[in-house]
Parts: structure tokens; C-alpha cells; sequence
């Protein structure tokens, strides 16, 4: 009864952060994206494009394309560094997408890669994830400093776990401080994600409400170095 009250302040403080986020998005909205269902917060999309500058990110893949693709492109072209990669099944959406990437001159920065939905099955959830040769190809050679986690869909029945194979199939391809961004965690199947994540693998989370991201970092520190130099500066906790 606590989480779920606590949960609802969340949300409710989520939108004056909402509001408060579009005035630091100005400068990079120069011109109208059609802002889908699917689309993540304006308050979470800062708190990603803050972690970008502030943590000095130099390869980002994103699961799942969309308006958060085309700001942190634009971002990355500000900064003069750093490629995104993003994750897209839909052809006619990663078209769109990589239509108005070419239209703004943001392809040396960015791309949307058109990867299939084929059966995966892992640790009990069976489900349709993206096809896993396509993204390493995409990425090769460095490392991933950020997987953002907002695709496959999953708001449909049978597709609630569609997520899970994120972490498990991609944490080789992760740098030392790499961030594990997730989207929707105001959603059971989630947060059920989330756990098995931090039980099986060295990841922990910290869960934001108010902006329906959890955030991952390694719990301690492996043999491989990242390709950034950033802190992340928000301390990583257990999911709860």
C-alpha cells in the first residue's frame, strides 16, 4: 500500500518535472517531432541527455527508435562526439526515423538500425527480442557507455517480458561504467525485469518514479575499461 501511494506522488511530481523539462529541451527542439504514445518523458528524456554531457557517453545503443533517437542526436552533433545506435523492428517507423536523421544532417552521429524480432528464450521468459547479429555488428568495436531499454513492445498480452533479453544478451558488449537505462518501470512486468536483472547479473538499479526510469550500474568494477570517463552521479541502489 506504501509503494503504490509512494508511487503516485511519483507520477504526480513526474509532471511538473514534465513541464519544468521542456524548457531545458528548447534548445535542441528546432523543429516539430511528432511526439508518439511510446515516447519517453520530457523529464526522463533530460535526465538521459544530462547523463550524456555530464558522464561524456561516447557509444549509445537504444532499444527502440522514436523523438528520445532524434534529441540525443542533435545533442551528440552539439558536442562534436559520441554515435547512437538505435533498435528499430517497425521498417516503415526506422525509415521515418532515419529520414528526418538525414534530413538534419545528425547520420555521422547517429542511426537507426532495422533489426527483426526473432524467438529468444532465456531464463524462463520466451518472447520475441531483436535479431542479436544486427546489433553487434552495428555497434563493433567499442563498447556500449549506454543501452536504453524502451523496446521491443511490451504493453500488449504475452508480450509483457518482451524487454528481458536486453541485459543478458548485451551485458558483454557493455563498458566498465556503463548505464542501463529502462523505461515504463510504473509497469509490474518491469520491475519483475529489473529484479531478475540484479539477481543475475552484476547490475544494481535505482528506480525513479517520477520519471518511470530505473537506472543500472555495475555493482563493482570488471577487468574491461570504458570507453568514457564519466562517474554516473546518481549512486545505484537494488531495485525494489
Amino acid at each position: 500500500m506504501l509503494g503504490n501511494v509512494r508511487r503516485r506522488l511519483s507520477a504526480a511530481h513526474g509532471e511538473l518535472q514534465d513541464l519544468a523539462a521542456w524548457h531545458s529541451l528548447a534548445p535542441l527542439a528546432t523543429n516539430y517531432l511528432p511526439w508518439t504514445e511510446g515516447a519517453l518523458r520530457p523529464g526522463a528524456l533530460v535526465a538521459i541527455l544530462n547523463d550524456i554531457c555530464l558522464s561524456k557517453r561516447e557509444l549509445i545503443v537504444e532499444c527502440g527508435s522514436g523523438i528520445s533517437t532524434i534529441f540525443i542526436a542533435r545533442l551528440l552533433k552539439e558536442r562534436e562526439k559520441g554515435r547512437l545506435v538505435s533498435l528499430e523492428h517497425d521498417c516503415r517507423w526506422a525509415d521515418f526515423v532515419n529520414n528526418q536523421i538525414a534530413k538534419e544532417g545528425l547520420s555521422e552521429r547517429a542511426q537507426v538500425v532495422l533489426a527483426v524480432l526473432e524467438d529468444c528464450s532465456l531464463s524462463n521468459f520466451s518472447s520475441a527480442w531483436y535479431q542479436e547479429d544486427s546489433i553487434r555488428a552495428a555497434v563493433k568495436p567499442r563498447f556500449i557507455d549506454m543501452l536504453i531499454v524502451d523496446g521491443p513492445p511490451a504493453f500488449e498480452e504475452g508480450q509483457e517480458f518482451s524487454r528481458y533479453p536486453a541485459l543478458p544478451l548485451l551485458k558483454d558488449l557493455l563498458s566498465d561504467d556503463c548505464i542501463v537505462v529502462v523505461d515504463d518501470i510504473d509497469r509490474p512486468a518491469e520491475r519483475e525485469i529489473l529484479k531478475r536483472w540484479s539477481d543475475e547479473t552484476a547490475f544494481a538499479f535505482h528506480l525513479d518514479f517520477s520519471k518511470s526510469l530505473a537506472f543500472g550500474k555495475r555493482r563493482a568494477p570488471t577487468r574491461r575499461r570504458s570507453s568514457g570517463k564519466g562517474e554516473l552521479g546518481q549512486k545505484a541502489a537494488e531495485s525494489e
